[in-house]
């Protein structure tokens, strides 16, 4: 541990020093994108505002190449809000290594 400024400061490095989370649609084929918006529509018409049109995702990008570490796919915006919370808190309090072991199980896999 060092002192700075009164402060003492730890030498771990923090998942946010390698990444950071961002809020994305998903990007799915045209056909699978018209069908979620036609049940968009009618699930609006019918008073369930709930549906979401388009998935949005929490997506964990790399510092250094932008590259995609972890992306999870959500039901509505405010899962995708309440998810990107928790995740950036973790980014802030875990190291790289425990940030990884936390949340890779939960990453989308390959439809």
């Amino acid at each position: 541990m060092q002192q700075v400024k009164g402060q003492v400061m730890s030498d771990q490095t923090h998942a946010s020093d390698d990444y950071e989370a961002r809020l994305e649609a998903a990007h799915s084929n045209p056909l699978m994108a018209a069908g979620r918006w036609v049940v968009a529509l009618a699930s609006a018409t019918l008073g369930d505002g709930e549906f979401e049109a388009n998935e949005p995702q929490v997506v964990v990008h790399s510092r250094v190449d932008d590259s995609v570490m972890l992306r999870i796919t959500t039901a509505s915006l405010e899962e995708a809000e309440r998810l990107i919370v928790q995740i950036r808190e973790d980014l802030e309090n875990l190291s790289t290594e425990e940030f990884r072991a936390e949340w890779e199980p939960a990453a989308d896999r390959e439809r």
